[in-house]
């Protein structure tokens, strides 16, 4: 792995305006930090699809931790970007940045959005930051063209202020260059926003050539908010790999229930706690056995409150984190009747993908994309503002062993159709590969009607552990600059 910073290179005179390739060779992909920290686990397995696709693929964290290692990669990584919003003279470039930003960039009816909603203070600050953030990455995209490392896609892993920095360069440049992301849960609903505004959002979907949500729930949502522009919105699935097994269903025993994702408000895990104690208060005759993987702020306060309302019958099972490795030993030695997820909000969570792929049912709250992974066939799905009783009662149809087998066959078949990560991230290859729109559409739009018919960490979409109480990755820790999802600072 090579990093790269940002130097001085002797200016070029400015080519002709070359024709738009037809397979693009050389990516551009910006992500939160990887390959630093634990979060953004699917990059590495889509990274090993697209390098099918692009002969070049270089890596854009905009945060990273210095002195901390990165995971191993083969493609290059350009820290350039991130020490200059980072470094030492950060309160310089910054400063910088806002005031080219205030000068050069549209935001004006942003400003005009913001003074018409509450919690104005919160929607001026995410759009300052966006919009030095937006200046800063057109910057470094300039320097790299400089440099002669210019690329033939961009492809933003979240939906980013600095979309629109790269939008600006393209205009000044009289760039070929293509621009695209993806969109998660926390960095896609505006509704999650502190002050329920996204920075720059309306001036970055309009310029950008293509958005790939992970669920349909996400595209929906844009398709609402951005009816004109529908044709830009793409269902593109994340999806975990083929554990090679599946999980075994307890013979005899206590229910066995499992729990995997941060132990922070949005996870509402003491829901699972007090749903538990309420069916062990019901019936004499039950014993459970929770088994929960993650860790967090919140940990120590479930752990004693299912301490306090267990009693002997009731016998709680703390992990911690755990890697995927680790999880999937949990899900090929351990036996399970049910995962259960009681979010406030979610993508597609990425616990029950996982779940999922090794035949356990699910038991989920009905937010976000949930209902894409999560129904009658392989699981219980549930209001999302449940009580303690409805939760109970999902959790003790699981108690009938017999009935619940084929809830367990058709969790994997749903996996296979749908999260399969060989199948999914094939799709998307060829999708940013291609031209955008036809080609890209009928590529990735196996999401629509499918998901629709059903009903996307902590780690994976961070707006959850970072913030936004949104995303399902499961058992991490929460990752430096507020979790996966992008640094505000």
């Amino acid at each position: 792995m090579k990093a790269q910073r940002s130097h001085r290179p002797q200016r070029p005179q400015r080519p002709q305006r070359p024709q738009r390739p037809q397979r693009p060779q050389r990516l551009l992909m910006v992500t939160s930090l990887y390959p630093y920290g634990t979060g953004e686990a699917f990059v590495a397995t889509e990274l090993k699809h697209l390098s099918r696709y692009f002969g070049d693929i270089e890596l854009v964290p905009i945060f990273y931790e210095p002195g901390t290692p990165a995971r191993p990669v083969d493609q290059r990584v350009n820290l350039a970007y991130a020490d200059a919003r980072w470094g030492v003279l950060r309160l310089l470039h910054v400063a910088l940045a806002l005031l080219a930003a205030l000068a050069g960039y549209r935001w004006i009816a942003d400003l005009g959005v913001i003074l018409k909603r509450p919690r104005r203070l919160d929607s001026l600050k995410e759009l300052v930051r966006a919009l030095y953030r937006a200046r800063m990455f057109e910057r470094f995209l300039a320097r790299q063209a400089h440099a002669g490392q210019g690329a033939d896609l961009i492809y933003f892993y979240w939906l980013l202020p600095e979309i629109q920095g790269a939008l600006a360069y393209r205009k000044a440049s009289e760039s070929p260059l293509r621009i695209v992301c993806r969109a998660h849960g926390g960095d896609l609903y505006e509704y999650l926003k502190p002050g329920g505004y996204a920075g720059l959002r309306r001036s970055i979907v309009a310029g950008i050539d293509a958005i790939y949500t992970i669920s349909d729930d996400g595209r929906r949502y844009l398709n609402r908010c951005f009816p004109a522009l529908a044709d830009k919105f793409h269902t593109s699935r994340l999806g975990v790999g083929n554990p090679g097994f599946l999980n075994a269903q307890p013979a005899d025993g206590p229910l066995s229930l499992v729990s995997c994702s941060f132990a922070v408000p949005g996870k509402r895990l003491h829901l699972i706690v007090d749903a538990i104690a309420w069916l062990l208060a019901a019936d004499p005759t039950l014993d459970v056995r929770w088994t929960h993987v993650g860790d967090g702020p919140l940990l120590a306060a479930v752990r004693a409150r299912a301490a306090s309302r267990f009693g002997t019958r009731g016998r709680a099972v703390f992990k911690g984190y755990l890697t995927q490795s680790g999880l999937m030993d949990v899900y090929r030695n351990e036996r399970f009747d049910a995962i259960v997820n009681v979010s406030d909000t979610e993508g597609v969570p990425v616990s029950l993908m996982e779940a999922s792929a090794a035949g356990i049912p699910m038991i989920a709250t009905d937010v976000g994309g949930t209902a894409e992974i999560v129904n009658a066939a392989n699981g219980v799905l549930i209001p999302a503002d449940a009580d303690i009783a409805t939760i109970a009662a999902a959790m003790l149809r699981f108690r009938g062993r017999g009935v619940m087998r084929a809830c367990r066959e058709s969790a994997r078949l749903h996996w296979e159709a749908h999260f399969n990560a060989a199948a999914n991230y094939e799709r998307f290859g060829r999708a940013l590969s291609g031209e955008a729109g036809a080609e890209a559409s009928a590529a990735v739009r196996e999401g629509d009607g499918a998901g629709e018919s059903a009903g996307e960490a902590a780690r994976e979409d961070p707006g959850g552990a970072a913030g936004q109480g949104h995303g399902g990755r499961r058992a991490g820790r929460p990752a430096a600059a507020a979790g996966d999802y992008p640094a505000t600072g």
